[in-house]
């Protein structure tokens, strides 16, 4: 892996993405603790908050992506995104058991996230303009890059939050996001060739007001309805609005399209199913595999207890470790003229997930005997799924901006993001609520009852996993001559 033929601006974008990993999943290593535990919620009122949050953190890139290809760009997107996480962090960092404080510092979360996250992605292929023959390499190298703040977040923010309090641990991940932003503006002379703001639209009257006040206007308008749809647990609504929206994008897009940019279209929607499924159940990990964790699985090693949010590091160090050998073997393979289908990667992907899932079912098997179980097969099985992990976005977001069906890459990022996104998160959720317990005061009654209402759950999505994993084979076998999946 030759980094230096990779493009200027590579090292600052990815500085930018390894702190936004950073403060986004050290924040969602400690929520679903802090919400049972802190809070003392209900493991239904948990996993719903939890659910909603995290769907719609994936709903408004949608709308930051039409944002970014209509008026701001990417580059400025991306600068507006990581401040309102900065915020965000900052007002869930103020000690206190308010809940509108806590839905006020998620909403700011959500909306910068919609700014930022597709957006990155597309500013970072616009980058490879030029550089096509490092464009997959160069995904990879940025996905290993933000995992690195993935791996590191969990252990410090969770080391944090044990030592010194719960917001402490959610403020140091918005000192994170902080630094990322600082250091991404440094590069700034690195992005000059970048889509720039288009100063005319924004300026441009409707009903005699300028579309940037409109643009706030909304904005303000989101940022308070966001509120209340946390605290009202109304995402599912939103979730079917954002939805039917895109759906109507697609369609415009669709008709609009020549023969070639619809080809496009039908594999960017294989893309779509196929990241759906995986991170309904990729999603676990966050939900209902970290409480399966704090209740059903001893955590001592060597005399020293583990806390629970430290297990969020496994998946992004199995990114780390397994992506170095993984872009390695992409360019010995593209030295040697061999090509993996896209859909053949997507598909392994899903194998290493069933994988996965077959070992966390097992952990939980064993847990049933006595209410807990070592963590050694859980361990493998989250290595094992976070390598996985590599085989989905990154694979699908290069194959989108390198179709680019009619110069509308920043919708369809948006698109994906939303249905691998949000869809997949609010699945999850609902998932994740079948294996709700009696937990009075934020504690397990019954850890053996506990322990097979788990096991159901995580067996069904192997079950599930595995069926899926056969159609892709089958889809993947009967498309095998479409050059668009190659």
């Amino acid at each position: 892996m030759q980094i230096t033929s990779q493009p200027k601006g590579l090292f600052h974008l990815i500085a930018i993405q390894m702190w936004e990993y950073f403060s986004y999943y050290g924040m969602r290593s400690l929520l679903i603790l802090f919400l049972t535990q802190k809070l003392l919620m209900s493991d239904e009122h948990a996993y719903a908050l939890y659910g909603a949050y995290t769907s719609l953190v994936y709903v408004t890139p949608i709308l930051g992506g039409y944002l970014a290809d209509r008026y701001l760009g990417n580059y400025w997107s991306v600068v507006i995104g990581a401040l309102l996480m900065v915020a965000g962090h900052a007002v869930l960092s103020i000690p206190s058991d308010d809940h509108i404080t806590l839905y006020s510092a998620l909403t700011l979360i959500i909306c910068g996230y919609g700014f930022f996250k597709t957006n990155s992605s597309c500013l970072l292929g616009e980058l490879y303009k030029g550089h096509e023959s490092a464009r997959d390499s160069g995904f990879s190298i940025s996905y290993i890059g933000g995992n690195i703040g993935a791996a590191l977040a969990p252990m410090l923010c969770g080391y944090a939050a044990s030592r010194w309090g719960w917001h402490i641990g959610f403020g140091l991940a918005g000192i994170g996001m902080f630094l990322g932003l600082i250091i991404f503006s440094f590069g700034r002379h690195n992005f000059a060739h970048v889509q720039k703001v288009n100063k005319e639209a924004l300026t441009r009257k409707t009903a005699g007001i300028s579309h940037w006040l409109l643009i706030l206007i909304a904005f303000i308008a989101t940022a308070v309805g966001l509120v209340f749809v946390l605290k009202d647990a109304l995402a599912g609504y939103i979730l079917a609005t954002i939805i039917a929206f895109s759906v109507f994008q697609m369609i415009g897009l669709y008709r609009k399209s020549s023969s070639d940019d619809r080809k496009k279209l039908h594999s960017i929607m294989y893309f779509m199913i196929f990241g759906m499924v995986f991170w309904a159940f990729d999603q676990q990990g966050g939900s209902s595999i970290s409480l399966f964790i704090e209740r059903n699985i001893n955590t001592d090693f060597l005399g020293y207890h583990i806390p629970t949010a430290f297990f969020q590091s496994v998946n992004p160090i199995a990114v780390i470790i397994g992506g170095a050998a993984i872009t390695w073997l992409w360019k010995v393979l593209a030295s040697r003229q061999i090509s993996v289908r896209t859909l053949t990667k997507l598909n392994m992907g899903l194998l290493l997930l069933t994988a996965g899932f077959s070992l966390i079912t097992l952990s939980s098997k064993l847990a049933m005997v006595s209410g807990q179980t070592t963590f050694l097969w859980l361990f493998i099985g989250l290595f094992c799924i976070g390598i996985a992990e590599l085989f989905i976005d990154p694979v699908a977001l290069a194959a989108i901006t390198r179709m680019n069906p009619r110069g509308a890459t920043g919708t369809m990022a948006g698109i994906y993001m939303l249905i691998s996104g949000s869809i997949a998160n609010y699945l999850a959720a609902n998932i994740a609520e079948l294996t709700a317990t009696n937990t009075p005061q934020g504690t397990t009654l019954d850890l053996i009852a506990s322990a097979a209402q788990y096991h159901h759950v995580f067996q069904s999505i192997l079950v599930v996993s595995v069926v899926v994993l056969v159609m892709g084979v089958l889809i993947d076998f009967k498309n095998r001559k479409n050059p668009e999946l190659s």
